[in-house]
């Protein structure tokens, strides 16, 4: 008998759940409301998918496991790395409850890529993750039983490269979301078919899968059914004024099939990483730096110096083949003349660059730890802090208000060993609203979203939900915080609870709740070695990767 069963919804908000419970739809989720517990659940800052989950999965925030973005920071470089499960394995409730015996299947669950073995069960990955190939799942055979289960081979996600999720477009061609949408909800019924197969012929004592539809849609589909956006209009909510509330739907089949397989008194939550709202305006974060003077960029045409193997260049000229003799000879270096007429983060004057954007925030340009910093010491370090909150502080948005909600230093936010990944500061501005776009060739620092695909983001406000023999009956429960989520339902369950999880156990889901069991074993370790049995991505996986979560709009 399953012991545990999680759907997480992903980018659930009750805004949308309550009036169309209100309205008689959603039943199964409306039935574990009014037979359980339910809340708000304040997601991290910023309220993003990956740390979002893995808050949620570990316990524990973010300066511990090491998941701020979809990227990390190449410390000592410049550059970027993709995130991955090889981040914080070990200390997921997945690990937790395996190592403790429990048979656990994980299905489409964020951030579990490369996807790493049980003592038994199964684990299929969620995003990032390749879209093709057999290191999805886990164990071996797994996604050829899935080609068998479905009479097709299994669709991991959609490619979202094509569906340019930040270029504000003349018009809006309503067209290309149709083809999206379709896409979105055939691979998500695939997973239900998926659920259904796995809950009644490979039971475990664990289950968790995340519905993504929901995400998705919101981001892409906002606009439809929200008047007060700019790019909405009678036609496209004639389209696509449902879509969201079906992507709703479907994530209460998922529910109803789960307790339906499970039985009643199976405990089971439902969880969201965050919440949805509109997007309605870009800010230009490196035209705002370049404005503020806090960074300068070499301005775009110009002349450079480009390196090329000598094989690249005959292959060039037609002479592939000379290449191909030449052996290691064709790895010599040749420079040729460049003109370079795009502008992107290579124009950066470094030496001039006191603070740059990554990843939603803002780092400085530090002596001794990026490679070609220019603030030395920790005064000057403090200074420049000061200077761009205060600057930012001073942003006065379209509207003629002050933009920024709030800006923190890391420190304020994060506490643990992998807080140094983090940007230096992290900003809201216009209660998410607006979103910082690291785009390089705009000329003003604000933009309004109007025709650009997507038009939904996330907020703060997601949703907790549980259902479990004794608990407290229609008990809202106040100020829950992502992190508390694993140990509330390790203690649900009776569960021992690691003393090194950094959330709270919310004991008040009983009416005359017990005391916690407790797990003082050491913390385990994990960094960003390799997950046991899985290769790392490749150059072609990583791009590809990396170039669907750009028309998603969550890398730039």
């Amino acid at each position: 008998m399953t012991k545990l069963a999680i759907v997480g919804i992903d980018g659930a908000t009750y805004e949308i759940i309550r009036p169309m419970i209100e309205a008689g739809e959603l039943p199964h989720i409306a039935r574990i409301l009014e037979e359980g517990v339910s809340g708000d659940l304040e997601s991290e800052k910023p309220p993003m998918t990956p740390p979002a989950w893995t808050s949620m999965f570990t316990g524990i925030n973010p300066g511990k496991h090491g998941v701020f973005h979809f990227i990390r920071r190449n410390l000592g470089t410049y550059g970027m790395l993709l995130n991955d499960s090889r981040n914080y394995l070990g200390k997921d409730v997945m690990s937790v409850l395996s190592g403790r015996g429990w048979s656990v299947g994980s299905l489409s669950v964020p951030m579990t890529y490369p996807p790493f073995p049980m003592k038994d069960g199964y684990m299929v990955s969620g995003i990032p993750m390749p879209l093709s190939g057999d290191t999805i799942a886990w164990p071996p055979g797994t996604v050829a039983e899935m080609e068998e289960i479905l009479g097709y081979p299994y669709e991991p996600d959609v490619d979202y490269a094509p569906y340019d999720g930040d270029t504000e477009t003349a018009t809006d061609d309503l067209s290309r979301y149709a083809i999206l949408r379709d896409h979105l909800f055939k691979i998500e019924r695939d997973r239900l078919k998926l659920q259904v197969h796995y809950l009644k012929n490979k039971p475990t004592d664990f289950y968790f899968t995340v519905v993504s539809v929901t995400d998705r849609c919101q981001h892409y589909f906002w606009k439809f059914q929200d008047r007060s956006h700019a790019g909405w209009t009678q036609e496209g909510e004639d389209l696509y004024g449902e879509v969201i509330k079906d992507s709703y739907r479907l994530a209460d089949d998922f529910v109803g099939e789960a307790r339906s397989i499970l039985g009643d008194d199976t405990p089971i939550a439902l969880v969201s990483d965050h919440g949805f709202g509109s997007h309605n305006i870009d800010f230009h974060v490196n035209k705002w730096l370049e404005d503020e003077g806090f960074q300068v960029r070499r301005q775009t045409p110009y002349w450079t110096m480009a390196k090329m193997p000598l094989k690249s260049v005959l292959g060039k000229v037609g002479l592939g083949g000379v290449g191909k003799v030449l052996g290691p000879l064709g790895n010599i270096p040749l420079f040729k003349p460049k003109k370079c007429t795009v502008p992107s983060q290579r124009d950066i004057v470094w030496s001039k660059t006191r603070a740059f954007a990554a990843m939603h925030g803002i780092c400085v340009n530090r002596v001794g730890r990026e490679p070609e910093g220019c603030v030395e010491g920790e005064a000057a370090f403090q200074q420049t802090m000061t200077e761009v909150r205060e600057a930012l502080a001073k942003v006065i948005g379209p509207d003629g208000k002050p933009a920024t909600d709030f800006s923190l230093d890391k420190e304020e936010i994060y506490s643990g060993a992998r807080t140094a990944e983090a940007p230096d500061i992290q900003f809201q501005m216009m209660g998410l609203r607006c979103i910082t776009k690291e785009a390089w060739d705009d000329s003003e620092t604000f933009g309004e979203r109007k025709n650009a695909m997507i038009s939904g983001q996330h907020r703060f406000n997601g949703i907790f939900a549980a259902q479990a023999p004794g608990l407290d009956v229609g008990k809202v429960l106040e100020g829950m915080h992502i992190q508390d989520t694993t140990p509330t339902l390790l203690y649900m369950v009776g569960e021992a609870v690691p003393t090194w999880m950094d959330g709270k156990i919310r004991g008040d889901l009983y009416a005359n709740p017990e005391q916690p069991k407790w797990d003082d074993s050491p913390e385990p370790d994990a960094g960003s070695g390799g997950a046991p049995g899985n290769s790392s991505l490749d150059d072609e996986q990583n791009k590809a990767i990396e170039e669907s979560l750009r028309g998603l709009g969550y890398l730039q």
